[in-house]
């Protein structure tokens, strides 16, 4: 059976479970109404015999103790004073169920007569509430009891989704991974057979491009690969950090100049790194930066794309921004960029293309961030800009406040 058809049989079975739920406590409602009618009848018919036998003794307080020993102690009355006319009812009219059972749920008894024309009934205040009563601790557990079946069918089918969502996002992912790998590894091939064919040997020139070409297509396969050994370790907390303290502007220096010669659209850099230094694994934190850097490139406008890496102390951490002018990010997809196989940008506005990668960029910037200790943040207006913030705790900071 697959899920659609588990999620409809449990969604049918819910539904019959409610359908002879509200039966059974008709039912059950009834029967109370008749049992507690019957014990009111019985209760008055003993406590007009005891009066009979013993007129001193007062018929309230008969009463009373009649109910209390049928369990109706909480059932309020009062006594009326009727006068006997052609429609007065008397206990010689009662011998069934039928008879008396009307006349009860009025919230009346037979009358007594008390002589001079006159007669007492009694009154009955609460009788609704008498026949609820004991059925409510009852009803409300059933409800109770039905709410967190409910509630567990709506997490298991919320589960579910969240399963065949994921599942689809894994496909995706291995196939996008096959596609984006294929042309590497294709061009890694086609450039060692060239190479090994001899026929570059008098090119010294083309055949230095081709080796910086397969050293680019084979560095972009291993940044990839560790990426996603990467987030396999810090999903299974197998993560080591090698800490030291980084110098922000030799990196960024760094990060400036591998992205200018690989870019394809024109790219500028500005920087204001009034934070000179972040105590961070370097490779790691390089690497997140990278993603950032990447992703402005990817998602940048076709004239190009400024970005603006700045970094700054505030309130115990060291903030490195990330900023660019490029489309943007909607609100809505704000919160949902730095799952994992995200993709909420899949199409370059600008060209129309296919943008590359896996949804694991921002992913992996996120987890390396939270295993440094801090977090990282996100602004965008579409259209306008992108910035993206990595918050690590200040060491300095945290040093001073001990001293």
């Amino acid at each position: 059976m697959n899920k659609s058809n588990y999620i409809l049989l449990t969604l049918v079975a819910s539904v019959i479970a409610l359908f002879f739920l509200g039966r059974w406590t008709g039912m059950s409602l009834e029967l109370r109404s008749e049992q507690v009618a019957r014990h009111v009848h019985e209760a008055w018919c003993r406590a007009d015999d005891a009066h009979a036998t013993d007129t001193t003794l007062h018929l309230d307080v008969l009463f009373k103790e009649e109910l209390e020993v049928t369990g109706l102690q909480h059932l309020r009355f009062r006594l009326n004073s009727v006068k006997i006319d052609s429609a007065t009812i008397f206990r010689p009219a009662l011998r069934y169920y039928a008879d008396y059972a009307p006349l009860v749920k009025a919230g009346r008894t037979y009358v007594i007569p008390a002589g001079d024309g006159q007669g007492i009934e009694a009154h009955l205040l609460n009788l609704r509430a008498e026949t609820l009563g004991s059925q409510l601790y009852n009803l409300l557990g059933t409800l109770v009891g039905f709410g967190l079946l409910g509630l567990g069918i709506f997490t298991q089918v919320s589960i579910i989704h969240r399963q065949d969502k994921l599942a689809q996002m894994r496909e995706d992912f291995s196939y996008a991974m096959i596609h984006d790998m294929k042309s590497p590894l294709t061009t890694l091939l086609i450039g060692l057979r060239t190479l090994r064919s001899g026929r570059l040997d008098d090119k010294p020139e083309k055949k230095e491009k081709h080796f910086e070409v397969l050293e680019q297509e084979a560095g972009h396969l291993l940044t990839l690969t560790n990426r996603v050994l990467t987030l396999s370790k810090l999903e299974a907390g197998r993560l080591i950090l090698d800490l030291d303290e980084v110098e922000l502007p030799p990196l960024a220096e760094e990060l400036i100049h591998t992205f200018e010669a690989k870019a394809s659209k024109p790219i500028t850099f500005r920087t204001d790194l009034q934070a000179e230094t972040v105590y961070a694994d370097k490779e790691y934190l390089k690497e997140a930066l990278s993603n950032l850097i990447d992703n402005a490139l990817k998602y940048s406008k076709p004239e190009g794309v400024e970005v603006t890496i700045v970094s700054c102390r505030d309130n115990g951490y060291i903030h490195i921004r990330v900023r660019d002018n490029g489309i943007g990010i909607p609100l809505s997809a704000q919160r949902t960029i730095f799952d994992k196989f995200e993709r909420v940008l899949p199409k370059d506005k600008g060209e129309g293309k296919k943008v590359s990668g896996f949804g694991l960029g921002l992913n992996y910037v996120m987890n390396v961030v939270r295993e440094h200790g801090g977090y990282v943040g996100v602004e965008s207006v579409p259209g306008r800009f992108s910035e993206f913030t990595i918050s690590l705790p200040d060491r300095e900071e945290e040093a001073d406040k001990e001293e």
